[in-house]
């Protein structure tokens, strides 16, 4: 059976993303942090992993069904930080504000349909961030001065956006990286937009 490696994710615009590299060349954290390309940089609902091709247009729909009757909603950038914590950083993150409220419905909602169509679920708590950089295997010392250098730093990107829609994306890894395609929009059409 043809499987795909699959996630649903909000996108950035340009202007996001140019603020967002911008904020990744001022932390300046060292040559032990891979930066993310800007273009890669979306908020992850949720990742599925490897799904079979022949159920995306199934979950596709399912997640019409289950989130266009939610309203569009502000989302705005909010502070820096890393997993696990600053002692050991190993992803560095830009975390978010605004309409939480209606992003965790959003979530949820994913979250039905995604248990009603593939049977997965998700056991952790879903934490909303936009992954920057991830920290390279390193010594102690680089990591402590890494999460020293995040909580010092004074960098703090400004943006915001109403987000409008969802995206059903394909994830193809490469040498050169991850080739990301949408196999499925989902618009956000309800009665505030």
């Amino acid at each position: 059976m043809e499987t795909v490696r699959a996630f649903i994710a909000i996108h950035l615009n340009d202007a996001l993303r140019k603020d967002l590299a911008a904020a990744q060349k001022a932390l300046q954290l060292g040559p032990a942090v891979r930066w993310t390309r800007p273009e890669q940089i979306h908020l992850t609902l949720k990742f599925l992993g490897e799904i079979p091709a022949n159920s995306a247009g199934e979950l596709a729909a399912s997640l019409r069904g289950g989130c266009e009757s939610l309203s569009p909603f502000l989302l705005r950038f909010d502070g820096l930080g890393c997993f696990p914590n600053h002692k050991k950083p190993r992803i560095v993150w830009v975390g978010l504000g605004g309409d939480l409220s209606a992003l965790q419905e959003l979530y949820r909602r994913i979250e039905y349909e995604c248990v009603t169509i593939t049977g997965q679920s998700e056991d952790r708590a879903f934490v909303p961030h936009l992954t920057i950089g991830r920290v390279k295997d390193t010594h102690a010392r680089e990591l402590q001065r890494i999460g020293v250098s995040l909580q010092a730093a004074r960098v703090s990107p400004r943006g915001e956006w109403t987000v409008r829609d969802l995206s059903l994306m394909r994830s193809e890894l490469t040498p050169k990286g991850a080739i990301h395609t949408e196999m499925a929009r989902i618009e956000l059409r309800g009665a505030n937009r």
